[in-house]
């Protein structure tokens, strides 16, 4: 914590403008903290949270604390985001198990055509949540499990996210990448090249910068309105994965995955 957020906690006072009269109840107080997360907001500090929340310092260091402890928020620096277990809970929401639910019998023909295990991830601030995986007996079955997020930098999916995602999203994951592996490309330079290559070809490959043995390619799920919904991929491990027979089946499977997305939206289901 700062120095001026430790003053402020101190004095328990709120350090911005009010959200309206504070709740009464423990559980609404942490409620409206939560609130102050959004898209725009990824990462708040403690003075933050008490601004957006109206809501003292002191009683957002004492919640936000309870919140960290319990994995609902992830502290970083003194700053705060959407924790893992915020996360897997989300993985419940009707729209996220409706998109696993609908993308299901095309990665089933994706691990029928390619014999790879095949892997739908969604964004998760600055990772790709694994949000449904195919596997059969396929090497690589164990490699990660459903709710598993990775890092951005070093996966096939995660650079389909930030070759086609906003800019800002590929700023903030190249300022410091993390070597993963030996493999793994963590010079900015490098990988803004990359991600060129990815928005010219149509998809993104990783050899062994996650796990060593494992490869990845992975294909962007587009809406109509130019937006990624998913990314959809397959893993190898041991040999590497063929282009040119895989993309094909990815990118047919991650088309007819956006055209049923598109369509449960129109009619207001999950996907919407």
């Amino acid at each position: 914590m700062s120095s001026l957020d430790k003053r402020t906690a101190e004095r328990g006072e709120p350090s911005g403008g009010s959200a309206g009269p504070v709740p009464k109840s423990v559980a609404a107080r942490t409620l409206r903290i939560l609130d102050t997360f959004d898209s725009g907001h990824c990462e708040l500090s403690l003075s933050d949270i008490s601004r957006r929340s109206g809501l003292p310092v002191a009683t957002c260091h004492r919640l936000v604390g309870e919140l960290v402890e319990w994995g609902g928020l992830l502290r970083t620096g003194g700053r705060y985001r959407i924790g893992h277990k915020l996360w897997s809970l989300g993985l419940l929401s009707e729209s996220h198990h409706g998109l696993a639910e609908l993308a299901a019998p095309y990665m089933h023909d994706v691990l029928f055509l390619t014999k790879h295990v095949v892997n739908l991830f969604v964004l998760d601030g600055a990772h790709a949540l694994l949000l449904e995986r195919i596997s059969g007996t396929q090497p690589g079955r164990a490699l990660h499990r459903v709710g598993d997020r990775l890092a951005l930098h070093a996966s096939a999916g995660g650079k389909a996210f930030l070759a086609y995602g906003p800019p800002e999203l590929a700023k903030a994951a190249l300022a410091n990448p993390q070597r993963l592996t030996p493999n793994t490309v963590i010079d900015p330079t490098r990988l803004r090249r990359e991600l060129e290559q990815v928005r010219r070809k149509g998809y993104a490959v990783t050899l062994e910068e996650a796990v060593r043995g494992a490869h990845g390619i992975a294909v962007p799920v587009t809406a109509a309105d130019g937006s990624v919904l998913a990314a959809l991929g397959v893993v190898t491990v041991g040999t590497r994965p063929r282009p040119a027979a895989i993309v094909p089946v990815l990118q047919i499977a991650a088309r007819s995955i956006a055209r049923e997305a598109g369509r449960l939206a129109v009619r207001g289901g999950p996907a919407a």
